[in-house]
């Protein structure tokens, strides 16, 4: 390294024994390199492992559905349908690894998992029809999901949930007319094509309606 060149120039006076220096420091270098892609395929075989055994907790949610009573809703509330499930997996395969890795790499699974999860859970939520009660509950099932995450990880997590928040503020408004006035407001992330797809989703939302809104 240009570091390590200037150390071995300014500690070495003969040119035999600052070249043999700068040969160690090369193979240092080398040598970190080689263990950094070690690392780097290991945790990617690590996060492999995990989300394996979450995939069949997230691809239950597709039988969940958002179209929901007040009953329903309330009981949701004390009974969740997946987010406890989800989180239970989470912390069943991950947290027991935590006081053997260092904090970079505990957080670096931890996102990366999220990553897997959050890519998953918007595929199954694109796929299903809501009512309002229905986008309340994805706000809070959202919500639930953000904390939880937030407590395992020093690194904030609330940007990689930026997209599934987004969609139930848009999910749970009251009336179509209502996102033009949050459009202005946020920073989206959806564009406004994809935006009134997912007002689309709402079974009360009058196709010609999302049409005439003002989105930018």
């Amino acid at each position: 390294t240009k570091m390590g060149s200037l150390w071995a120039l300014q500690t070495f006076s003969a040119p035999a024994d600052r070249d043999k220096a700068k040969s160690c420091l090369t193979e240092l270098a080398d040598t970190s390199n080689v263990f950094r892609q070690l690392l780097s395929g290991g945790m990617e075989q690590l996060a492999s492992s995990i989300t394996s055994r979450l995939r069949p907790v997230l691809d239950a949610v597709g039988a969940i559905s958002y179209e929901l009573t007040e009953a329903e809703y309330a009981e949701n509330e004390v009974n969740n349908p997946w987010v406890q499930k989800l989180l239970y997996a989470v912390d069943t395969n991950v947290t027991w690894l935590q006081p053997i890795m260092t904090t970079n790499n505990y957080d670096t699974l931890v996102h990366s998992l999220i990553d897997f999860i959050v890519k998953r859970l918007e595929v199954i939520i694109t796929q299903k029809r809501f009512n309002q009660l229905g986008g309340l509950q994805l706000d809070r099932d959202t919500r639930t999901l953000v904390g939880h995450f937030s407590s395992m990880t020093q690194r904030t997590v609330r940007d990689k949930f930026a997209r599934l928040t987004q969609m139930a503020t848009i999910l749970n408004l009251e009336k179509v007319t209502e996102i033009e006035d949050y459009w202005g407001e946020m920073t989206w992330r959806f564009t406004s094509t994809e935006a009134r797809r997912i007002l689309g989703l709402r079974i009360d939302f009058k196709p010609e309606a999302i049409q005439l809104v003002r989105l930018g």
